[in-house]
Formats: C-alpha cells, sequence, structure tokens
C-alpha cells in the first residue's frame, strides 16, 4: 500500500493514475469499437487485439492502484462486449 506524507502527494499519486487509466481505457474502447463494427482481419485484427489487450491489463491495473472498484468492473464489463453478436444477421430474421 502506498504511503504519503502529505495531500500533495496523494492527489499527484491519483490524478497520475486516473490519467494513466483513462488513457488505457481511450485505447482499450478504440479497440472494442474496431472490433465490433469493423472485424479485422490479418494484420490489423493483429495489431487491434494486441493492443486492446494491452489496454484491457493497463486499465485494470491502474485501476488496481486506485482502488476503484467501478472502474475495475467498467473494464472488466468491456469483455462482455466481446461475447455480443452486433452483426446484421440472417435475410430471413
Amino acid at each position: 500500500m502506498e504511503r504519503f506524507t502529505n495531500i500533495e502527494e496523494l492527489v499527484r499519486f491519483e490524478r497520475r493514475w486516473k490519467f494513466i487509466f483513462t488513457s488505457f481505457a481511450f485505447v482499450f474502447a478504440g479497440a472494442l469499437l474496431e472490433h465490433m463494427v469493423r472485424n479485422p482481419s490479418g494484420e490489423e485484427a493483429m495489431w487491434c487485439y494486441g493492443l486492446g489487450t494491452a489496454a484491457f491489463f493497463g486499465a485494470l491495473f491502474s485501476a488496481h492502484k486506485l482502488r476503484d472498484a467501478r472502474r475495475e468492473a467498467g473494464v472488466r464489463g468491456g469483455l462482455d462486449l466481446l461475447a455480443e453478436d452486433c452483426s446484421a444477421g440472417d435475410l430471413d430474421d
């Protein structure tokens, strides 16, 4: 657990990790959107899934550092979107 000697250190710590979380969450959301809308393949899929995976774990780690369960649940909820079927469906639907 982090120890802070004054409130300014705490504020800097939170500000830094909130920025890191936001950055990773933004990349993760972009990778999810790319997956759901465009369904990439080949090298594009490798980059999409690779960056998405790294962003997922980065966002989880930064949420853990902030000790924010709501952020962790939100990131994990993003994985539920991978199970969603966003295709147009069959013609006989």
